[in-house]
């Protein structure tokens, strides 16, 4: 079964709804230029705990307060941290590159010049797809994601998960929950 996370969860609320449609993951957005960015994630992070891994997005994470209450961080940097999601943009990063230098689990996302995540963006699901025949570690597919795309890029991918954060959006950081449940029921249907 293909799991799913939920990124860019700036509330209470938004962070409830990804737990009560079973989100396996949930992402919590560091970087003060997003328009998801969450300033204190303690409290968010708390409300996930014991239901989904909570994974911290981006920004900088070297106050060991906000480290503490992440499972994982996600950067498209190489930092000294034992959880780390590494990030690779296809467009940017060849494929060969990508299966040579992965030492973990990846996250794989659409490139944009302007902007690490969130723009809405499809990934080229073929070097997706190579990606993950190739590669021994787990891999999270994201990039455009929708309830509508989703189960198809399931079953051309198979990547270990998927993730989301403008696919189910209603607007910028505010996420419409019945496209949360929408997803997340056709990711699990595939």
């Amino acid at each position: 079964m293909t799991r799913v996370k939920i990124c860019g969860i700036t509330n209470a609320a938004d962070m409830e709804a990804a737990l009560t449609a079973s989100a396996d993951y949930v992402g919590i957005v560091r970087e003060p230029a997003s328009p998801r960015y969450v300033d204190n994630p303690v409290q968010l992070a708390a409300l996930a705990a014991g239901r989904a891994a909570v994974i911290g997005v981006y920004g900088e994470f070297y106050d060991d307060t906000y480290v503490k209450v992440f499972d994982s961080i996600q950067t498209i940097w190489d930092v000294p941290l034992s959880s780390l999601l590494k990030v690779f943009r296809l467009g940017e990063t060849p494929v060969d590159n990508i299966v040579a230098t992965a030492s973990g689990p990846l996250l794989l996302d659409s490139f944009h010049p302007d902007a690490y995540g969130g723009t809405g963006k499809v990934a080229d699901w073929d070097q997706a797809a190579e990606v993950v025949r190739r590669c021994p570690h787990p891999v999270f597919l994201a990039g455009g994601l929708t309830p509508d795309n989703v189960a198809d890029a399931i079953r051309h991918v198979r990547p270990f998960a998927v993730d989301v954060s403008s696919g189910v959006e209603e607007s910028q950081g505010k996420k419409d929950h019945g496209k949360i449940r929408a997803f997340i029921e056709a990711a699990r249907n595939v």
